[in-house]
Protein backbone atom coordinates (compact mmCIF):
# COMPACT_ATOMS: atom_id res chain seq x y z
CA UNK A 1 0.00 0.00 0.00
CA UNK A 2 1.17 3.51 -0.81
CA UNK A 3 1.14 5.16 2.64
CA UNK A 4 1.70 8.61 1.09
CA UNK A 5 -1.40 8.55 -1.15
CA UNK A 6 -3.67 11.53 -0.52
CA UNK A 7 -6.45 12.80 -2.78
CA UNK A 8 -9.02 15.45 -1.88
CA UNK A 9 -12.16 15.81 -4.01
CA UNK A 10 -14.37 18.84 -3.40
CA UNK A 11 -17.94 18.40 -4.68
CA UNK A 12 -19.99 21.59 -4.81
CA UNK A 13 -23.74 21.47 -4.26
CA UNK A 14 -24.28 22.39 -7.93
CA UNK A 15 -22.31 19.30 -9.05
CA UNK A 16 -18.97 20.93 -9.94
CA UNK A 17 -15.85 19.13 -8.70
CA UNK A 18 -12.22 20.02 -8.04
CA UNK A 19 -9.40 17.68 -6.98
CA UNK A 20 -6.14 18.19 -5.13
CA UNK A 21 -3.41 15.69 -4.33
CA UNK A 22 -1.83 12.67 -5.99
CA UNK A 23 -2.01 12.78 -9.78
CA UNK A 24 -3.44 16.32 -9.88
CA UNK A 25 -1.90 19.69 -10.91
CA UNK A 26 -3.03 21.03 -7.51
CA UNK A 27 -0.75 19.59 -4.83
CA UNK A 28 -1.68 19.27 -1.15
CA UNK A 29 1.05 20.89 0.96
CA UNK A 30 -0.59 20.44 4.35
CA UNK A 31 -3.95 19.37 5.78
CA UNK A 32 -5.16 19.57 9.38
CA UNK A 33 -8.37 18.84 11.26
CA UNK A 34 -9.13 15.44 9.77
CA UNK A 35 -8.40 13.54 12.99
CA UNK A 36 -10.78 13.44 15.98
CA UNK A 37 -12.79 16.68 16.31
CA UNK A 38 -12.87 18.92 19.36
CA UNK A 39 -15.26 17.93 22.13
CA UNK A 40 -16.43 19.33 25.44
CA UNK A 41 -17.36 17.72 28.75
CA UNK A 42 -20.03 19.52 30.78
CA UNK A 43 -19.99 19.19 34.56
CA UNK A 44 -21.86 20.44 37.58
CA UNK A 45 -20.86 20.56 41.23
CA UNK A 46 -22.53 20.19 44.59
CA UNK A 47 -22.14 22.66 47.43
CA UNK A 48 -21.11 19.88 49.82
CA UNK A 49 -19.64 17.07 47.68
CA UNK A 50 -16.02 17.11 46.46
CA UNK A 51 -15.28 17.69 42.78
CA UNK A 52 -18.03 17.59 40.19
CA UNK A 53 -20.10 15.17 38.12
CA UNK A 54 -20.52 14.88 34.36
CA UNK A 55 -23.81 16.21 33.03
CA UNK A 56 -23.10 15.77 29.33
CA UNK A 57 -20.59 15.37 26.52
CA UNK A 58 -20.64 17.03 23.12
CA UNK A 59 -18.63 16.54 19.95
CA UNK A 60 -18.10 20.01 18.51
CA UNK A 61 -18.20 21.15 14.90
CA UNK A 62 -15.05 20.37 12.94
CA UNK A 63 -12.61 22.81 11.32
CA UNK A 64 -10.38 21.63 8.45
CA UNK A 65 -7.52 23.61 6.88
CA UNK A 66 -5.94 22.73 3.53
CA UNK A 67 -2.81 24.37 2.16
CA UNK A 68 -2.25 23.68 -1.53
CA UNK A 69 0.11 24.71 -4.28
CA UNK A 70 0.45 24.83 -8.09
CA UNK A 71 3.97 24.31 -9.40
CA UNK A 72 3.00 24.73 -13.08
CA UNK A 73 4.04 28.40 -13.30
CA UNK A 74 3.30 28.61 -17.04
CA UNK A 75 -0.42 27.93 -16.39
CA UNK A 76 -0.48 29.47 -12.96
CA UNK A 77 -3.00 32.20 -13.76
CA UNK A 78 -5.34 29.73 -15.45
CA UNK A 79 -5.41 27.57 -12.30
CA UNK A 80 -5.79 30.65 -10.14
CA UNK A 81 -8.93 31.73 -12.06
CA UNK A 82 -10.42 28.23 -11.85
CA UNK A 83 -9.84 28.01 -8.10
CA UNK A 84 -11.26 31.47 -7.40
CA UNK A 85 -14.37 30.59 -9.42
CA UNK A 86 -14.83 27.22 -7.72
CA UNK A 87 -14.57 28.24 -4.06
CA UNK A 88 -17.66 30.38 -3.70
CA UNK A 89 -18.84 31.25 -0.15
CA UNK A 90 -22.49 31.10 -1.26
CA UNK A 91 -22.12 27.38 -2.06
CA UNK A 92 -21.93 24.29 0.14
CA UNK A 93 -19.43 21.48 -0.35
CA UNK A 94 -18.79 17.81 0.30
CA UNK A 95 -15.14 16.92 0.89
CA UNK A 96 -14.22 13.37 -0.16
CA UNK A 97 -10.96 12.18 1.34
CA UNK A 98 -8.93 9.27 -0.02
CA UNK A 99 -5.99 8.74 2.32
CA UNK A 100 -4.02 5.53 1.82
CA UNK A 101 -7.13 4.26 -0.03
CA UNK A 102 -9.46 4.72 2.93
CA UNK A 103 -12.32 6.74 1.47
CA UNK A 104 -14.69 8.88 3.54
CA UNK A 105 -16.62 12.13 3.11
CA UNK A 106 -17.91 15.08 5.13
CA UNK A 107 -20.14 18.08 4.47
CA UNK A 108 -18.49 21.50 4.83
CA UNK A 109 -18.84 25.24 4.35
CA UNK A 110 -16.17 27.63 3.11
CA UNK A 111 -14.99 29.70 6.08
CA UNK A 112 -11.92 31.32 4.55
CA UNK A 113 -9.87 31.27 1.34
CA UNK A 114 -6.81 33.18 0.24
CA UNK A 115 -3.67 32.99 -1.90
CA UNK A 116 -0.25 33.76 -0.48
CA UNK A 117 1.77 36.61 -1.92
CA UNK A 118 3.57 35.80 -5.17
CA UNK A 119 7.22 36.79 -4.76
CA UNK A 120 8.24 35.89 -8.31
CA UNK A 121 6.52 35.55 -11.65
CA UNK A 122 8.06 32.06 -11.81
CA UNK A 123 7.20 31.06 -8.26
CA UNK A 124 4.76 28.49 -6.90
CA UNK A 125 1.14 29.60 -6.49
CA UNK A 126 0.05 28.64 -2.97
CA UNK A 127 -3.31 29.01 -1.26
CA UNK A 128 -5.13 28.06 1.92
CA UNK A 129 -8.69 26.88 2.54
CA UNK A 130 -10.45 27.03 5.90
CA UNK A 131 -13.52 24.79 6.09
CA UNK A 132 -16.23 24.44 8.73
CA UNK A 133 -18.04 21.10 9.13
CA UNK A 134 -21.19 21.69 11.25
CA UNK A 135 -21.76 17.91 11.48
CA UNK A 136 -18.35 16.65 12.64
CA UNK A 137 -18.38 12.99 11.63
CA UNK A 138 -16.86 11.49 8.49
CA UNK A 139 -19.05 8.92 6.73
CA UNK A 140 -18.72 6.23 4.09
CA UNK A 141 -19.06 7.39 0.49
CA UNK A 142 -22.04 5.16 -0.22
CA UNK A 143 -25.12 4.01 1.61
CA UNK A 144 -25.11 0.34 2.49
CA UNK A 145 -28.38 -0.99 1.10
CA UNK A 146 -30.13 -4.29 1.70
CA UNK A 147 -33.55 -5.66 0.77
CA UNK A 148 -34.66 -7.92 3.64
CA UNK A 149 -37.53 -9.28 1.55
CA UNK A 150 -35.55 -10.21 -1.56
CA UNK A 151 -36.80 -12.81 -4.02
CA UNK A 152 -34.14 -15.44 -4.62
CA UNK A 153 -33.55 -16.34 -8.28
CA UNK A 154 -33.66 -20.09 -8.91
CA UNK A 155 -34.16 -22.57 -11.72
CA UNK A 156 -35.41 -22.19 -15.28
CA UNK A 157 -38.90 -23.52 -15.98
CA UNK A 158 -40.05 -26.29 -16.30
CA UNK A 159 -37.88 -27.54 -13.38
CA UNK A 160 -40.03 -27.33 -10.24
CA UNK A 161 -40.00 -28.42 -6.62
CA UNK A 162 -43.05 -28.50 -4.44
CA UNK A 163 -41.16 -26.96 -1.53
CA UNK A 164 -40.47 -23.79 -3.46
CA UNK A 165 -43.05 -21.04 -3.83
CA UNK A 166 -42.67 -20.05 -7.49
CA UNK A 167 -43.12 -16.42 -8.49
CA UNK A 168 -43.09 -17.09 -12.27
CA UNK A 169 -44.64 -20.04 -14.12
CA UNK A 170 -44.25 -19.25 -17.81
CA UNK A 171 -42.28 -21.64 -20.02
CA UNK A 172 -38.77 -20.45 -20.81
CA UNK A 173 -38.67 -18.08 -17.82
CA UNK A 174 -36.33 -17.97 -14.83
CA UNK A 175 -38.34 -18.05 -11.65
CA UNK A 176 -37.56 -17.56 -8.01
CA UNK A 177 -39.03 -18.18 -4.61
CA UNK A 178 -39.87 -15.92 -1.71
CA UNK A 179 -38.21 -16.99 1.53
CA UNK A 180 -40.26 -14.56 3.69
CA UNK A 181 -37.26 -14.05 5.94
CA UNK A 182 -38.22 -10.87 7.76
CA UNK A 183 -35.05 -9.93 9.66
CA UNK A 184 -31.44 -9.02 8.99
CA UNK A 185 -28.31 -8.00 10.91
CA UNK A 186 -26.96 -4.53 10.10
CA UNK A 187 -23.36 -4.25 11.37
CA UNK A 188 -22.18 -0.70 12.06
CA UNK A 189 -18.38 -0.59 11.74
CA UNK A 190 -18.23 3.13 12.54
CA UNK A 191 -17.25 4.89 15.76
CA UNK A 192 -20.69 6.28 16.66
CA UNK A 193 -24.35 5.27 16.28
CA UNK A 194 -25.93 6.10 12.93
CA UNK A 195 -29.47 6.52 11.68
CA UNK A 196 -31.04 4.45 8.93
CA UNK A 197 -33.47 4.99 6.07
CA UNK A 198 -36.19 2.36 5.75
CA UNK A 199 -38.09 2.05 2.48
CA UNK A 200 -41.27 -0.05 2.53
CA UNK A 201 -42.66 -0.83 -0.93
CA UNK A 202 -46.06 -2.55 -1.26
CA UNK A 203 -44.73 -4.60 -4.16
CA UNK A 204 -47.24 -7.46 -4.22
CA UNK A 205 -50.46 -5.93 -2.88
CA UNK A 206 -52.03 -4.01 -0.01
CA UNK A 207 -50.34 -3.77 3.41
CA UNK A 208 -51.76 -2.53 6.72
CA UNK A 209 -49.64 -0.67 9.31
CA UNK A 210 -46.03 -1.65 8.45
CA UNK A 211 -43.58 -1.91 11.34
CA UNK A 212 -39.80 -2.13 11.74
CA UNK A 213 -38.21 -3.27 15.03
CA UNK A 214 -34.68 -3.26 16.47
CA UNK A 215 -34.87 -6.55 18.35
CA UNK A 216 -31.85 -5.95 20.61
CA UNK A 217 -33.52 -2.95 22.29
CA UNK A 218 -37.20 -3.49 21.51
CA UNK A 219 -37.43 -0.06 19.85
CA UNK A 220 -39.74 0.08 16.87
CA UNK A 221 -41.33 2.32 14.26
CA UNK A 222 -44.93 1.54 13.28
CA UNK A 223 -46.90 3.66 10.83
CA UNK A 224 -50.70 3.65 10.98
CA UNK A 225 -51.44 3.60 7.26
CA UNK A 226 -53.15 1.41 4.65
CA UNK A 227 -50.68 0.97 1.80
CA UNK A 228 -51.95 0.08 -1.65
CA UNK A 229 -49.96 -1.89 -4.22
CA UNK A 230 -47.13 0.29 -5.53
CA UNK A 231 -47.10 2.69 -2.54
CA UNK A 232 -43.67 3.66 -1.15
CA UNK A 233 -43.27 4.52 2.53
CA UNK A 234 -39.92 5.98 3.67
CA UNK A 235 -38.82 6.42 7.30
CA UNK A 236 -35.61 8.36 8.03
CA UNK A 237 -34.09 8.15 11.53
CA UNK A 238 -31.01 10.30 10.82
CA UNK A 239 -30.47 13.39 12.97
CA UNK A 240 -31.82 16.49 11.25
CA UNK A 241 -33.82 14.46 8.73
CA UNK A 242 -36.18 12.43 10.94
CA UNK A 243 -39.59 11.88 9.41
CA UNK A 244 -42.01 9.64 7.52
CA UNK A 245 -43.14 10.06 3.91
CA UNK A 246 -45.76 8.17 1.89
CA UNK A 247 -45.28 8.61 -1.86
CA UNK A 248 -43.34 11.82 -1.13
CA UNK A 249 -45.91 13.33 1.28
CA UNK A 250 -44.85 13.90 4.90
CA UNK A 251 -47.04 11.81 7.26
CA UNK A 252 -44.96 11.71 10.49
CA UNK A 253 -48.15 12.34 12.51
CA UNK A 254 -49.28 8.80 11.64
CA UNK A 255 -46.50 7.19 13.67
CA UNK A 256 -47.63 4.91 16.50
CA UNK A 257 -47.24 6.99 19.70
CA UNK A 258 -44.71 4.53 21.19
CA UNK A 259 -42.48 4.59 18.12
CA UNK A 260 -38.81 5.61 18.46
CA UNK A 261 -36.46 6.93 15.77
CA UNK A 262 -33.78 4.38 16.67
CA UNK A 263 -30.18 4.22 15.46
CA UNK A 264 -27.79 1.30 14.97
CA UNK A 265 -24.54 0.83 16.87
CA UNK A 266 -21.89 -1.88 17.03
CA UNK A 267 -21.60 -5.15 15.08
CA UNK A 268 -25.01 -6.62 15.92
CA UNK A 269 -28.26 -4.85 15.09
CA UNK A 270 -31.01 -7.35 14.28
CA UNK A 271 -33.73 -5.49 12.37
CA UNK A 272 -37.13 -7.14 11.80
CA UNK A 273 -40.08 -5.95 9.74
CA UNK A 274 -43.75 -6.85 10.07
CA UNK A 275 -47.24 -5.46 9.46
CA UNK A 276 -50.70 -5.89 10.94
CA UNK A 277 -51.79 -7.46 7.64
CA UNK A 278 -49.98 -8.84 4.56
CA UNK A 279 -46.35 -8.22 5.53
CA UNK A 280 -45.31 -10.67 2.80
CA UNK A 281 -46.45 -8.12 0.20
CA UNK A 282 -43.61 -5.80 1.25
CA UNK A 283 -40.15 -5.19 -0.15
CA UNK A 284 -38.05 -3.59 2.60
CA UNK A 285 -34.84 -1.74 1.80
CA UNK A 286 -32.54 -0.47 4.57
CA UNK A 287 -29.86 2.17 3.92
CA UNK A 288 -27.23 3.57 6.26
CA UNK A 289 -23.71 5.02 6.39
CA UNK A 290 -21.16 4.23 9.08
CA UNK A 291 -19.68 7.36 10.69
CA UNK A 292 -16.15 7.99 11.99
CA UNK A 293 -14.54 10.37 14.48
CA UNK A 294 -11.46 10.87 12.32
CA UNK A 295 -9.08 9.50 9.72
Amino acid sequence: MDTTYLLLTFVRNDGRQLQMGCGCPLKVVKVSGIESPAYSVHTASSAVEPGSYVTGKKVEEREISVTFGVDDWQNRELYRAQIVSFFNPTKSYTLRLNWCYKQVQIGCELQGFKFSEIESMWGILEGKLDLLCPYPYWSDLDNFGKNIAAITAQWAWPVSFAALKSTHHEAGKIYGFKTFKNEVNLPNKGDVPTGIVIQFTAARGAVKNPKITKLSTGEYLRVIVDMQKGDILIIDTNKGRKGVKLNGEMISRRLDKLSTYFSIDGPDNIIQYDADENYTNLDVYLYYQSKYLGV
